[in-house]
């Protein structure tokens, strides 16, 4: 007799094509059962001819995105997917304007951070894009006056260098080499902690792990959310 099928996870991708490779090798190293047969089943939809959001944003042009955005959804459900995971924090800005029943099988990043900073309040930096920042992906949402006493962000210039810094990852430069730009702007800051609200940050999770810095708790990755709660997640017992 054949075995059930695992329920599809849905993942849109190549916004930058490096990120959302590194998220699924990191979906798969942390749900590795005894089985290779049970392990996690998605689909990779890597695109990276979708517009640069942060200069859609920026001239506030952004229905070609939303366009965009809500034929890759669609075709990841019509390929079986019973959620949907948006690996671009900065295209989230169109999120809200899909189509319901797109949008209610799409599981927010944006709602994976509010949710952790609700649940462990101390103050961290958030490092996100320009355009996710000017677009108001983060301070947009419903919640975020819950938590915005617990959120930095960087000074203008700041933020110029961060957001040269992860187009520089998007161009392929080694994730290492990041890793004491955001520890020198985490210690000049005075934080506990930081939010990475640029999936390009993901990249950095191996290179701190193994200069033996502790992410868990003091990093807020959606992306490591995701791959943590995946089963949760896929299965529909996490709420979209």
């Amino acid at each position: 007799m054949a075995s059930a099928r695992p329920p599809l996870l849905g993942i849109v991708g190549g916004m930058g094509p490096v990120a959302s490779a590194g998220f699924l090798g990191t979906l798969y190293r942390l749900n590795l059962p005894e089985r290779e047969q049970d392990a996690p089943a998605c689909v990779l939809l890597s695109d990276p001819s979708f517009p640069d959001r942060t200069e859609a944003i920026l001239r506030g042009e952004t229905g070609e995105l939303t366009e965009r955005l809500a034929d890759a959804v669609a075709a990841l459900l019509e390929l079986g997917a019973a959620r949907v995971v948006i690996a671009c924090v900065t295209v989230h800005r169109v999120l809200p304007e899909l189509p319901g029943d797109l949008r209610r099988r799409v599981v927010s990043l944006v709602d994976l951070v509010v949710e952790e900073l609700l649940a462990d309040p101390r103050e961290r930096l958030l490092l996100a894009t320009t355009g996710s920042r000017e677009g108001g992906v983060f301070t947009g949402h419903p919640r975020w006056n819950e938590v915005a006493g617990s959120v930095r962000h960087p000074e203008p210039a700041d933020q110029e260098a961060l957001h040269e810094r992860l187009y520089r990852l998007k161009r392929g430069d080694d994730p290492a080499g990041a890793v004491p730009f955001v520890e020198e702007l985490e210690a000049r800051y005075g934080v506990a902690g930081l939010v990475f609200g640029c999936t390009e940050l993901h990249l950095l999770e191996r290179p701190l792990a193994e200069r033996g810095a502790a992410t868990e708790g003091r990093i807020v990755d959606p992306l490591m959310t995701v791959a943590r709660r995946y089963r949760e997640i896929v299965t529909g017992l996490y709420p979209c």
